[in-house]
């Protein structure tokens, strides 16, 4: 029996999404606009998705179930083509929502402006039933503060490249989309279909509204999945050059160099065996050399140069972790470098002599003949490969974007020392122990004495350039606490550094004897840095770590924090550093002040 023609024709594929499918059909019932019909494309479902959607769909003659075996999402959405009657045409996932105003407002923009189609913003819809809103403007992920639709043109490829090539989040004339059909048998198959639809036209209508809802972190989706067909990536990049040369709209070297760039990226953030990995990284090379290529970062949606090392062959950076023979620590800090968003590092856990090697998955382990955490991460730094090093403690964890976002932007400002802000039991801070002189969003600052002494001493909230430290042949040594020395070694040799103040590192802490504290100073007191740092800063460094101690590290006999207070009170009073002038951290309290550095009058900040 024929059809009457409807308004719109929504289509949806359906492919083994029985947790979700009924949910989508509620919300096409639900739509205000009522003129519509539903194609559900069922490709070849075995999870029993069809039943489902024609359970949902019953005695709702508007919906129209068909099933077919398996030809992927282009094919399921060629079959809705076909099948289409509407003068509208829009496209809904199987695991998605529309709210119930998607089809009216869409509809009344195309309706008022006359243009040939429409997109919304759209709200993810994560696991955990958290939601966050994205524009769907690459590079603009925050809502444009505007009432009604804006017009964008898209008379040139670099302005085509800016909008997401998805197709569920537009409303289309069937008259700009008319021939067009989706390539079957390959993943991204969207790409194409957007690009084709906006080679015809210099403009597409835009509301920002998120009248979109996606199902973000479903097992199964195409575009978080790390299978081999990821490498269909690149013949569909060779599609979209395709398209984009046989084109008069100018931009399109630029534009194509740069979704190119961004397409690669954003397979890459997918794949996460270690053999694909490698071998996705040598293809994606290829195609850039292939071509001439220049590989175009997009700073503004965190595309940086991280990966653009590991397409090159090279490691971008090296985590170097002593070992002392507890497990536990380590182990927590293997499972926050495995969860990072760049997971191509170099991870090195050096051993001590007499321990016993730890179990350290996807980690080399060296063994140094010496003892302590100074010579580890020596031993550490001349086995190194990557071009970035950082310098974890065993017990610290990394937040998952940290090292790619610290790669990124040292690569972007060409800096070579860096450090970020941590978490430490309930208290936060950002790397600097006075941030008078800092500007409070972070970025390069410069490096005078006092701001060098101000930076925090914890390694693991430190990046650098590997051949930066090479170059000034900065190494840590044996002395106790020999990272306080490391520090300034490298503040001073730097001539800015690059401030993360977020906080990146989750850092833990260990008692330690007073008296090994003052060891860690006295080395300082006789290297050459210490002529130049400002007056007190014993006292102000000494004041500093006792605090650090006093209130994060864990003691075992009831009462350590206060005897370990009191025999730091006594070790800087024999050593004169509590009677010294100078500048204390803002943080350091009264009670604190009374015990380990009452002083003379401070001078004036």
């Amino acid at each position: 029996m024929t059809r009457s023609a409807s308004l719109i024709s929504v289509i949806m594929p359906v492919h083994n999404v029985a947790g979700h499918v009924g949910d989508t059909i509620a919300s096409l019932r639900a739509q205000t606009l009522g003129d519509f019909e539903a194609i559900v494309v069922d490709d070849g479902s075995s999870d029993g998705s069809a039943a489902i959607a024609r359970a949902a769909a019953e005695g709702d003659a508007r919906f129209h179930v068909i099933r077919q075996a398996n030809r992927g999402p282009g094919g399921a959405r060629n079959t809705g083509l076909d099948a289409a009657t509407g003068s509208f045409i829009a496209f809904i996932d199987g695991d998605d929502r529309f709210v119930p105003v998607y089809l009216e407002r869409l509809y009344g923009v195309l309706e008022a402006t006359g243009a040939d189609w429409v997109a919304c913003a759209s709200r993810n819809i994560h696991p955990d039933g958290t939601t966050d809103v994205h524009s769907t403007i690459h590079g603009a992920p925050e809502l444009p503060r505007h009432s009604g639709s804006l017009r964008y043109p898209l008379d040139d490829w670099r302005a085509v490249i800016r909008h997401f090539p998805s197709v569920w989040n537009k409303l289309y004339r069937r008259s700009l989309i008319d021939g067009l059909r989706f390539d079957e048998k390959t993943w991204f198959q969207d790409h194409a279909f957007y690009y084709r639809a906006a080679e015809r036209t210099d403009h597409i209508e835009y509301l920002p509204e998120p009248l979109y809802l996606q199902t973000r972190g479903r097992n199964g989706q195409i575009t978080a999945s790390d299978e081999e067909q990821v490498f269909q990536q690149f013949s569909v990049l060779e599609t979209l050059e395709t398209i984009i040369s046989a084109s008069n709209k100018p931009g399109g070297a630029e534009a194509f160099a740069r979704i190119a760039s961004r397409l690669v990226y954003e397979r890459s953030t997918t794949v996460r065996d270690r053999d694909r990995r490698a071998r996705f990284a040598i293809a994606a090379r290829d195609f850039f050399k292939a071509r001439d290529l220049p590989w175009r970062p997009d700073w503004d949606v965190g595309i940086g140069r991280a990966w653009e090392l590991t397409m090159s062959g090279l490691t971008p950076v090296s985590v170097i972790i002593p070992y002392d023979g507890a497990p536990g620590p380590l182990a927590a800090t293997l499972e926050s470098l495995a969860a990072q968003t760049l997971p191509d590092a170099e991870v090195l856990v050096v051993a001590d002599a007499d321990v016993p090697p730890p179990e350290a998955p996807g980690a080399r382990v060296l063994t140094q003949a010496d003892r302590g955490p100074g010579p580890a991460r020596d031993h550490g730094l001349a086995q190194a490969r990557g071009e970035f090093v950082v310098f974890v403690d065993a017990g610290d964890t990394l937040l998952a974007h940290a090292l790619e976002y610290w790669i990124n932007r040292l690569l972007r400002e060409s800096a070579d020392f860096g450090f970020s802000g941590y978490r430490i039991g309930h208290a936060t801070c950002t790397g600097l122990h006075d941030t008078t002189p800092v500007e409070p969003g972070g970025g390069l600052i410069p490096l005078s004495p006092s701001v060098a002494l101000a930076i925090d001493a914890h390694p693991s909230t430190w990046i650098f350039r590997r051949s930066f430290l090479d170059k000034h042949g900065i190494r840590f040594g044996a002395a106790p606490f020999a990272e306080w020395r490391f520090t300034l070694q490298a503040a001073h040799a730097a001539a800015s550094a690059r401030h993360f103040p977020g906080a990146d590192v989750v850092l833990s802490e260990s008692p330690v004897p007073a008296h090994v504290l003052a060891r860690g100073i006295d080395a300082i007191a006789a290297s050459p840095e210490a002529g130049r740092l400002p007056p007190g800063w014993q006292r102000r460094l000494f004041a500093r770590v006792v605090a650090q101690k006093v209130r994060f590290a864990e003691y075992r006999a009831p009462g350590g924090a206060l005897w370990f207070l009191a025999t730091a009170a006594i070790v800087a009073r024999l050593r004169g550093w509590a009677w010294q002038e100078g500048t204390l951290d803002p943080d350091i309290g009264p009670r604190m002040r009374r015990a380990v550095a009452p002083g003379t009058v401070e001078p004036p900040r």
